[in-house]
C-alpha cells in the first residue's frame, strides 16, 4: 500500500513556520534555480535549517542529531575517507549491529546513499543533521591537528630591514618575499576572530607596539601584541583588501572585505581613523547566519512579540529600533524585513552600508561621493510606489522629515536611531527640529534594545548574590525572595569569562492615544516614560530580570547594560 506523506511546504505552513505567500515565493525561487524547496526557503530567510531538518525527519521518520554535540569515535571517522565525507557532505557518527550510521542533510538524495553503500561496501543507516552542522563536524574530525604559534606568523618580518629611512612597497603582489608574512598574519587574524565569535577586530597602534583586541560577546579582550615595525605593512595590507586608498593617512576611510572562513562567507566592514601613533583600524565581522534571523528567534517576551508583530502589520506610520552601536538594531531590522517580505509588498531599503542582500527586496546603497545621500535616495524611492521603506539610520533632520512625510502619506517606514531608551527617541526627534504634532501622528512603535551575555552552559552553577547588589537603587524595590541566581564559574568553553553568546533584552513603547497626546504637548522624557510604563511598557531592566529569573543571564550583566537608562 502506498504511504501518503504531507509535503514539506504544507507541513511547514500548518506548523505556522511559513505563510502561504512565503511558500509561493519559495516555490517560484525553487523553479528558477532547480533546487530543493528546503534550500529555497532557507536562502530566502523564511525558515531556519533546523526547521527544515525537523520537518523532514517527521516526514520520513528519521532521527535528528547534531554531530557537533556528540563524541564520535576515531575508528568510526576512519571508516569514511575525508574526500567522500566532503564530497557528499556526510559524517559517520556510529557503528551498531553491523550498520554504519551516517548523518545526512537530504533524505531524498537516493543516489548519494547508493554511492556510499557501493563505495564503502557496507550497510548504511541514516540520521538527519543540518548542512552546517555536518560541515562543521567534518572540519572538526578530519582537520589535521596543527598548532601554530602566533609569533610564527611574524618570523618573516625578522628578515625585513626596519631602517626608518628605507620604504618598502608591500602592495606589490610580485614581491612575494615581503608579502607572504603579512598575508598570513591578516588571514590568521580574521580566521581566529571568526572562530572565537568576535564581532570586531581592533588594531590599535600605541607608542611602542600594536595592540590587537577582539570584541567577544560585547567585551574587548586583548589577544595579541605586535612589534611596532609591523604597523605599516599590516595597515597597508588591510587597506588593499578593503579597497581603501593606502596613500591617504590624514582622514578617516571606510571599506569592505569579503572573506571566507571554514567555507563560510564572511563580510567585514573596515573603518580607519588617524590617531597620534598611526592609523587605528576596526574590522566589524558580519556573518549572514546571525543577521538573517527570524523575529520569533530574537527572544522577545510573548507580550512584546505580539505587539511588535501587530505594529509591523500597520499600513503606515514609523517603527523605530533604537540603541547604541552594537546593540543588535540591524539584526532586529532584518528580522522584521523577513517578516514583511511578501509577494504583494514592494519594499525599498536605503542603507549605509548594505549589510546583507535579501531576496525580493530593493536595497539601495548610500554613496555621498556621487550625491546618493539618504534624503536624495528617499525622494527617488517614493516615486517607485513602495509599500514599505526601510531607512538604515535617521541621522539628520532632512532624513527624519522625509521619513515622517512618507509615513503620513500611506507608507510603513522602519528605521533605527541612536538613543538610550524608547521614550528618549521622541526627545531626539524633537531636538532635531521635528514638530511635535508630526511626531505624535506618525510614530507607531519604538523598540529599544540591548545585548546581554548568556551564562555559559558548561560551567553554570547556582551562587549567592551579594546583598549590596540587591539593595542598589533601582533594584531595592524588587522582590527576589524566590529567585535562585546562577552564574558561570569560568571554563575553557567560555574562555574563563563565565559567559558564552549574547541575547537581546527589549523595551517596546507602542504609541497609545494617551502617549500621542503627551507627545503633542511636549512633555518631558521622564513623563513619557511614566505614561508608557502605566500603559504596559516593560523597561530594559524589567525585561532583563525576566532572563535572570529564567537563569539565562546574570543580574550583574543586566545591570551593566541597562541601569544607565533607568
Amino acid at each position: 500500500m502506498k504511504i501518503s506523506r504531507m509535503s514539506l511546504g504544507q507541513m511547514l505552513k500548518e506548523k505556522g513556520i511559513i505563510t502561504e505567500e512565503q511558500l509561493g515565493s519559495a516555490l517560484e525561487h525553487q523553479r528558477k534555480l532547480s533546487i530543493r524547496l528546503g534550500e529555497a526557503l532557507t536562502e530566502m530567510g523564511f525558515v531556519n535549517p533546523e526547521d527544515i531538518i525537523g520537518s523532514l525527519a517527521e516526514q520520513f521518520d528519521f532521527q535528528v542529531v547534531n554531530p557537533m554535540t556528540i563524541s564520535i569515535p576515531k575508528d568510526v571517522i576512519n571508516s569514511v575517507p575525508k574526500d567522500i565525507a566532503k564530497k557528499h557532505n556526510i559524517i559517520p557518527i556510529a557503528k551498531q549491529n553491523g550498520l554504519l550510521v551516517v548523518a545526512i542533510s537530504d533524505p531524498l538524495d537516493i543516489s548519494t546513499l547508493e554511492d556510499l553503500r557501493f563505495t564503502l561496501n557496507t550497510n548504511i543507516e541514516c540520521v538527519l543533521a543540518t548542512k552546517n552542522n555536518i560541515a562543521d563536524a567534518i572540519k572538526k574530525y578530519y582537520a589535521k591537528e596543527r598548532e601554530v604559534s602566533f609569533d610564527g606568523f611574524l618570523d618573516g618580518f625578522k628578515l625585513i630591514e626596519t631602517d626608518t629611512d628605507k620604504t618598502y612597497d608591500y602592495t606589490k603582489v610580485a614581491d612575494k618575499e615581503a608579502e607572504a608574512p603579512i598575508v598570513k598574519l591578516v588571514t590568521h587574524l580574521i580566521d581566529e576572530a571568526v572562530k572565537v565569535r568576535a564581532s570586531d577586530i581592533h588594531i590599535e597602534p600605541l607608542s611602542n607596539k600594536i595592540r590587537i583586541r577582539y570584541r567577544i560577546d560585547g567585551v574587548c579582550q586583548e589577544m595579541h601584541s605586535i612589534e611596532k615595525h609591523v604597523q605599516e605593512p599590516l595597515i597597508s595590507r588591510i587597506k588593499i583588501l578593503s579597497n581603501i586608498d593606502i596613500t591617504e593617512k590624514r582622514k578617516p576611510q571606510d571599506g569592505r572585505i569579503s572573506s571566507e572562513v571554514d567555507e563560510r562567507p564572511v563580510d567585514i566592514r573596515v573603518s580607519t581613523i588617524p590617531s597620534t601613533c598611526g592609523e587605528s583600524i576596526v574590522m566589524r565581522i558580519l556573518e549572514k547566519s546571525t543577521m538573517l534571523m527570524k523575529l520569533k528567534n530574537l527572544n522577545f517576551d510573548e507580550h512584546d512579540y505580539n505587539n511588535f508583530k501587530s505594529a509591523l502589520k500597520k499600513p503606515n506610520g514609523i517603527i523605530m529600533v533604537t540603541g547604541p552601536t552594537g546593540s543588535g538594531k540591524s539584526t532586529t531590522l532584518y528580522a522584521a524585513l523577513n517578516e514583511l517580505n511578501r509577494l504583494e509588498q514592494k519594499i525599498i531599503t536605503v542603507e549605509d552600508p548594505i549589510e546583507y542582500n535579501i531576496f525580493g527586496i530593493n536595497q539601495c546603497q548610500v554613496n555621498e561621493m556621487v550625491g546618493l545621500t539618504f534624503p536624495n535616495i528617499l525622494r527617488s524611492a517614493l516615486r517607485q510606489d513602495p509599500n514599505i521603506i526601510v531607512i538604515g539610520e535617521i541621522r539628520d533632520v532632512e532624513t527624519a522629515e522625509i521619513a515622517i512625510s512618507s509615513s503620513l502619506t500611506g507608507h510603513l517606514v522602519l528605521s533605527t536611531l541612536h538613543t538610550n531608551d524608547a521614550p528618549s527617541a521622541i526627545t531626539r526627534l524633537t531636538d532635531m527640529g521635528i514638530k511635535s504634532f508630526l511626531i505624535s501622528s506618525s510614530i507607531q512603535a519604538i523598540l529599544a534594545q540591548r545585548l546581554v551575555r548568556v551564562i555559559c552552559p558548561k560551567c553554570k552553577i547556582p551562587y549567592k548574590i551579594k546583598e549590596e547588589i540587591l539593595t542598589t537603587p533601582g533594584l531595592n524595590n524588587i522582590d527576589f525572595k524566590d529567585t535562585e541566581f546562577y552564574h558561570g564559574k569560568g571554563c575553557e568553553y567560555c574562555n574563563k569569562t563565565g559567559y558564552r553568546g549574547r541575547t537581546s533584552i527589549f523595551e517596546l513603547m507602542c504609541i497609545s492615544p494617551e502617549l500621542r497626546d503627551a507627545i503633542y504637548k511636549k512633555v518631558t522624557t521622564n513623563e513619557l516614560r511614566k505614561i508608557a510604563h502605566s500603559n504596559g511598557m516593560r523597561t530594559l531592566m524589567e525585561d532583563g530580570l525576566r532572563l535572570v529569573r529564567a537563569n539565562i543571564t546574570t543580574l550583574e550583566e543586566v545591570m551593566r547594560v541597562s541601569m544607565q537608562t533607568e
